[in-house]
């Protein structure tokens, strides 16, 4: 399957971009809605996260996100841990959405895509940056986000530099130039990739 990785910063935009692709016809992952999804529904994975995390991140069986989060993004091991456990269940969720997926490409959206451990592997990646300042401005305006949870998560994060340095497309989301016309591009090439795999 042919695969398009979305990856940007919290604030970057890339959630915005995903949904102008999704307006095309193409099928996308959110791998953090997805996430969350697991969190609920995968009793062995809820299981490691309470041994980890401890009994009071689940309540009445639902995740509680925003101290999951607290307790994540003030502790580097632990959320080295946390991930170590957690990519290896998306990456079988991902696998087993795309069996029911019929499409030239699908898009696979996460924040931290190319800092997976183990890597994720996706046939292109586009990175969606934009201004720290702007990033800060859109992400603490939101989910009424507190700003230095922001900037823990921010800090836990690639710079806009190294994710640059690992894709194949940049898309600089900063509100004073078009999405569109740079996301068709993109799926242009992908459409033409596809087509290219297909003749193989």
């Amino acid at each position: 399957m042919i695969t398009l990785g979305i990856t940007g910063g919290i604030g970057s935009g890339k959630s915005y971009v995903t949904r102008i692709f999704a307006a095309l016809g193409v099928p996308c992952y959110d791998s953090d809605a997805r996430t969350k999804q697991l969190y609920r529904e995968n009793d062995d994975l809820k299981e490691a996260l309470t041994s980890l995390l401890g009994p009071g991140v689940f309540v009445d069986g639902e995740p509680d996100i925003p101290k999951m989060a607290s307790l994540i993004f003030s502790d580097s091991q632990l959320l080295r841990k946390i991930n170590q456990l957690v990519h290896p269940y998306v990456g079988r969720d991902f696998i087993k959405w795309t069996s029911f997926t019929h499409a030239p490409y699908v898009i696979f959206e996460s924040a931290i895509l190319l800092e997976m451990d183990p890597p994720f592997r996706t046939t292109r990646v586009l990175t969606v940056s934009a201004d720290r300042e702007l990033r800060l401005k859109r992400a603490s305006g939101r989910d009424n986000s507190h700003l230095q949870s922001v900037l823990a998560r921010m800090d836990k994060q690639w710079t806009d530099r190294q994710r640059e340095a690992g894709a194949d497309f940049v898309i600089v989301s900063d509100d004073t130039q078009p999405l569109l016309p740079r996301v068709l591009e993109v799926h242009e090439h992908m459409m033409k990739l596809s087509i290219q795999t297909n003749e193989n």
